[in-house]
């Protein structure tokens, strides 16, 4: 049996992901059905009967460490919910928010496992990894409308959070020195960036280098998701191989034995894990790397689809509930595209030579572009076609840009070398955002999937276009079966919205006396923001990627227009055409018109009128009104009452809404 890394991690990552799908008491009795379908195919199957054996003992061995799991590390920590507890360990991280408090997060040990819990605290001189008692209250991670805070922290052990200001004492010791000067030194690289760069160029370099998104905008990110060259700034393989190459070029002019070296390169590489904030994505990373200069010590050949396992493997042990990450997932996908599939299609094609040079870096990109395509899918709304064709383009630019930061960052940000390099850095990133801004407003070469019935469709596509492609011996029948595949992906994105053009849809997310109404139909959407100020901007923004909404005509705001513009502005994606505002325009807000009591708005087929306190919507045949407290559709009144609801023109009702709505469909 081959690769018997990548085999059993495979299994055992698949037995993960399905087992957190199922409720506890339904694990036994799934692992164990698959458990009896692998024995009877391995009685049947003698040639092969190791793979099911191999692969069905990792799938129950998944969902039996998954229950475990759950039972003595997940209910355990999770059952000191709504209690003021006090808990000894050391300062992850921490971010001054103004008005003389921060955001502490401390990671401590409950039971046998270490946790992170962030605690609202008075502000005071914080050091990275400084031993700390920290009292106060702590709940249970939630999610809500805006932000799914339960289903994105599980991935990274984190289950609890503090309420209210908490208390901390400082036991006037540090854990881990070394870490403390790596991290800090992490932030002044991060600074230096800031200062010699420009807003969003800087925030992209201190992404990509120090593994910050911080200083990113949230549309901006949405946009470099689903534009498919997301995976840049999170910090992974492309970064650690730029560095190990620098670092050990330099180290080979000095050093000739090849195994101090290897461990010169070990140390550097793990020392860049904490320097980039340890995210998933770059620990697998540096495991692989870790395996690949591990061969070199052992006189053994390393193999990416086994290292890739064996790294699988070590994550899901150390957290189990990752496998559901989608930084996991692309990363993985993204490094399984790139250092296994692809060089076996350029190896089947028989390519050498020009043609070698010339077509493997477009065949590494369509490879990792259609394996992340049902990640991006399901996870960022949907996909750009033009995404191979970006990446050869702009990965250079931005692979050029993340060499001169090393070079500032191993310089020690000199001023007379870091603010020629940074400025130039930032240049490359200007170009890179305006190309795939540009490409972005090419609306029907964008992939969405609207309900799972398309992303299911889509997802088959990419898989028949790789094993087709992996068959080939040919390049012009390979380039072919891409062009078919990537056209039967626009084809079914575009049927499915066709299908749904003529339904209108109203989510309204209210509080007592203030409301957000996202009203969609077909592929457009228009937003109503009144006296929320912006609150729930993430929650549209979820509604346009889950409805494949590629054009945001306008958002009205009824009241604090420059505040509540601004909100909308850095997290919706697509961006808003124009903004209107029922209320006066004291200050000058960017791209917004004040719309006035006699004034109708006509946006692709609805017409926008301003009201006593609300605004009223024609579209298609359908007068809606909508008010902080209430909406009305034709003669029918609904008082919101602080609930969220959810109107669909499929049967004309009126239900609960979800906050389940940002993950698939809708449900109540």
């Amino acid at each position: 049996m081959v690769r018997k890394g990548f085999w059993c991690a495979i299994s055992f990552m698949s037995g993960l992901f399905l087992a957190n799908l199922f409720d506890i008491k339904l694990w036994w009795l799934f692992g164990l059905s698959v458990g009896t379908v692998c024995t009877i195919f391995a009685l049947t199957f003698k040639n092969i009967r190791r793979y099911f054996i191999v692969c069905g003992s990792c799938f129950v061995l998944a969902t039996a460490y998954c229950a475990a799991y759950t039972h003595f590390v997940y209910d355990k920590i999770c059952s000191y919910d709504n209690k003021t507890v006090t808990f000894s360990g050391y300062i992850y991280d921490y971010n001054y928010i103004g008005h003389g408090q921060g955001f502490l997060t401390l990671k401590t040990k409950v039971g046998s496992h270490y946790t992170k819990i962030s605690f609202l605290v008075s502000d005071d001189d914080y050091e990275y990894y400084d031993k700390v008692r920290v009292t106060g209250k702590v709940v249970k991670l939630k999610d809500n409308y805006n932000f799914l805070s339960e289903k994105n922290s599980f991935s990274g052990g984190v289950f609890l959070k503090g309420v209210g200001t908490a208390q901390v004492e400082s036991q006037n010791e540090n854990a881990n020195v070394l870490f403390k000067h790596i991290r800090n030194y992490s932030d002044y690289v991060f600074s230096t960036l800031k200062q010699y760069g420009t807003s969003d160029d800087s925030g992209f370099l201190g992404a990509m280098i120090c593994g910050d998104k911080s200083e990113i905008e949230p549309a901006t990110k949405n946009m470099l998701y689903r534009s498919g060259i997301g995976h840049i700034f999170a910090v992974s393989g492309t970064h650690l191989v730029i560095l190990t190459t620098f670092v050990g070029g330099l180290l080979g002019i000095f050093i000739k034995a090849k195994r101090i070296k290897a461990i010169l390169m070990l140390f550097i590489t793990w020392s860049f894990v904490i320097f980039a904030g340890m995210s998933i994505s770059v620990i697998r990373s540096a495991v692989m790397m870790t395996l690949v200069y591990s061969g070199d010590l052992f006189l053994r050949k390393s193999d990416c689809a086994n290292s890739l396992g064996i790294a699988g493997i070590i994550l899901c042990l150390s957290e189990p509930y990752c496998v559901h990450s989608p930084a996991l997932l692309m990363s993985f996908a993204a490094a399984f595209a790139a250092g296994a599939v692809s060089p076996f299609i350029i190896k089947k094609l028989e390519l050498s030579g020009w043609k070698r040079r010339a077509f493997a870096p477009l065949i590494t990109s369509c490879a990792v572009c259609v394996f992340i395509a049902p990640v991006c899918l399901i996870f960022f709304g949907g996909f750009s076609v033009l995404a191979p064709l970006l990446n050869i383009l702009l990965i250079p630019l931005c692979t050029l840009a993340l060499a001169l930061c090393f070079l500032v960052a191993i310089t020690g940000c000199v001023p007379f070398i870091a603010s020629p390099l940074v400025w130039l850095a930032s240049r490359l990133i200007s170009v890179v955002l305006k190309v795939v801004e540009h490409c972005s407003k090419l609306k029907l070469l964008y992939v969405t999937g609207t309900n799972v019935s398309s992303i299911l469709i889509i997802t088959v596509i990419c898989a028949a276009v790789i094993l087709f492609v992996c068959s080939s011996r040919k390049i012009s029948y390979s380039a072919a079966i891409f062009g078919i595949g990537t056209l039967g992906c626009v084809l079914c994105s575009n049927i499915f919205l066709l299908l749904s053009s003529d339904n209108v849809e109203l989510f309204v997310f209210a509080n007592k006396k203030s409301s957000v109404v996202a009203l969609t139909y077909a592929d457009k959407a228009l937003i109503f923001d009144l006296d929320c100020s912006g609150k729930y901007a993430d929650a549209c923004e979820r509604v346009l990627s889950n409805n494949g909404i590629r054009s945001v005509n306008a958002v009205f705001v009824k009241s604090e227009p420059y505040y509540t513009v601004g909100k909308y502005s850095a997290k919706l994606y697509p961006k808003a055409d124009k903004y209107y505002s029922a209320s006066e325009l004291y200050v000058d807000v960017p791209n917004t018109t004040l719309l006035s009591d006699i004034q109708k708005v006509e946006l692709d087929g609805a017409v926008v009128s301003k009201t006593d306190s609300g605004f009223e919507i024609i579209l298609s045949d359908n007068v809606f009104k909508i008010y902080p407290e209430r909406f009305c559709i034709g003669q029918d009144n609904y008082v919101t009452n602080g609930r969220s609801l959810h109107y669909s023109g499929k049967d004309n009702k009126v239900r609960s809404l979800d906050y389940e709505l940002a993950l698939t469909n809708y449900s109540w």
